[in-house]
């Protein structure tokens, strides 16, 4: 027998209209009905709740797509790891270092000595190391660098995917999964880097603007430089959860403009889709926080077991904060592209 959704409130299968609950094992004659002028979504406390619920009932699933990306994930950066070693030894560990311990009270000869004599040892080293070492220590710490992107993109969509099937009455397994993740991860590259222009052409258009204010003076420019900080503030808030829907939409929805779509889900939800995205967000960071910490007191970083330590404490607050963000997307009735097996 396969594993039954978890309790909650979902869509009834008998009328779309309306929301029916489902206890578990079998619907329950408990109905509400959907008001097409709401935002669809279930309050924080059920949103919470109902994540947990989800992933501690369908715990399999999750558990294997974390571990296969763990494995790859931290391959992928002791490879970056070792080819930055083989290229620059401990020479640009100790420039960061003594720069980062300098007298901030010393002289601007004193400091410029010290960056001097310490790059000096950066430039000695790479220029001991013959062409081809060289070579292959920067292409494996770019095929390192390529590995963990693009296993971060497998496992978001391959966690968004089990969930949105679950949410959806139906059920998915981790291969299934991990597959509709490599098949979609162009998309979802395709998605950010046009995420990353639009981004790009904003800071170019302040850059715009701030050479603008420097034309000004006194009040004006004050004024100016007031409405431009307002401004940047307003178009970030109001672009951020666009775009994380638009790559939750490239990592489950359907073949349409993810941008289009993500604009669409949010017509009349805006707010409460901000709030509760900044709310599972400041969750999930308050409890990594910790662990990075603890981390840096007792030199994890800097030692393979303490890394893979580090990746199974960000297991709970990873998976849950992923679940908790598809669940809004489902919420806003966003429509799963890929055919889930239904729940017996």
């Amino acid at each position: 027998m396969s594993e039954l959704p978890p309790p909650d409130w979902y869509t009834d299968p008998e009328d779309p209209a309306q929301y029916r609950y489902w206890d578990g094992s079998e619907w329950t004659a408990h109905r509400a009905p959907r008001d097409p002028a709401a935002s669809g979504h279930r309050s924080i406390r059920s949103l919470l709740a109902g994540s947990w619920r989800l992933f501690t009932a369908n715990w399999r699933p999750f558990v294997v797509i974390y571990a296969l990306v763990a494995v790859v994930y931290l391959a992928g950066e002791e490879a970056v790891r070792r080819g930055f070693d083989e290229v620059f030894g401990d020479t640009l560990t100790a420039l960061i270092d003594e720069l980062a311990a300098a007298d901030p009270d010393a002289d601007d000869e004193e400091f410029d000595a010290l960056l001097e004599s310490r790059w000096n040892d950066v430039t000695d080293r790479l220029e001991s190391l013959d062409s081809s070492t060289l070579a292959a220590a920067m292409l494996l710490m770019a095929l390192g660098a390529v590995v963990v992107i693009a296993i971060n993109i497998v496992e978001f969509t391959a966690l968004g995917q089990v969930t949105v099937a679950r949410l959806g009455q139906g059920r998915m397994d981790a291969s299934r999964a991990l597959r509709a993740g490599l098949g979609r991860l162009l998309r979802v590259v395709g998605v950010g880097l046009m995420l990353m222009a639009m981004l790009l052409a904003m800071l170019m258009a302040a850059s715009f603007l701030v050479g603008l204010l420097s034309l000004a003076s006194g009040a004006l420019a004050v004024t100016l430089a007031v409405a431009m900080l307002l401004a940047v503030l307003v178009l970030a808030v109001w672009a951020a959860p666009l775009a994380l829907l638009a790559l939750m939409t490239a990592a489950v929805g359907p073949a349409e403009p993810s941008v289009r779509y993500a604009r669409h889900l949010l017509r009349g939800a805006y707010w409460p889709t901000f709030g509760r995205m900044v709310l599972i967000t400041v969750l999930s960071v308050a409890a990594t926080v910790p662990a990075l910490v603890a981390s840096e007191i007792f030199g994890l970083f800097n030692d393979f077991l303490g890394r893979v330590a580090l990746v199974g404490l960000g297991l709970f607050p990873e998976v849950l904060a992923t679940i908790a963000y598809f669940t809004l997307y489902h919420d806003l009735g966003g429509e799963h592209a890929e055919v889930a097996e239904p729940a017996a």
